[in-house]
């Protein structure tokens, strides 16, 4: 069985140390933009969604932890907008080592149900055309493209 446990303070910085370099990784290769320019943006974005830190309002940051074992697998960071009932799924992060394990399905699945209950009617994300992992648990589940980005190196 999982749970999510919220981020303290201590986490939710660490995270922002993991996830900032790590954001601007995929916007550097993605989008060919330089490492330093993609930290940049990286940056700005977070201090912008986060603008009271952890307290920010609509913004969810948890542990994922597979109680059974009693360990940590992952992280799970999504939002809520009830003025049109539609929750954003910014981040799923499942450790190496339990990855390929039906856990990215139940964590998904588990978000579905709470976000239903919060009163959200659906749940969209982006994902890099890269992640062909992410790509293929999406479509499993149901998710369907609703726009496509694209760009040429010229």
């Amino acid at each position: 069985m999982i749970k999510f446990e919220k981020f303290n303070n201590q986490e939710f910085e660490k995270y922002l140390d993991f996830m900032i370099p790590n954001y601007a990784k995929e916007i550097s290769s993605n989008y060919t933009l330089s490492l330093d320019n993609a930290i940049e943006e990286s940056e700005m974005m977070m201090k912008g969604i986060f603008s009271n830190g952890l307290s920010t309002e609509g913004q969810f940051l948890y542990n994922i932890w597979d109680t059974d074992m009693e360990t940590k697998i992952g992280v799970l960071w999504y939002s809520v907008n009830t003025e049109i009932n539609r929750a954003y799924l910014y981040h799923i992060y499942i450790e190496e080592a339990y990855r390929k394990k039906g856990y990215g399905t139940r964590v998904l699945e588990e978000l579905q149900i709470r976000i239903k209950e919060l009163g959200m009617n659906s749940l969209a994300l982006s994902v890099f055309g890269s992640n062909d992992a992410a790509l293929n648990l999406y479509k499993k589940l149901g998710y369907t493209t609703s726009s496509i980005s694209m760009h040429k190196v010229i």
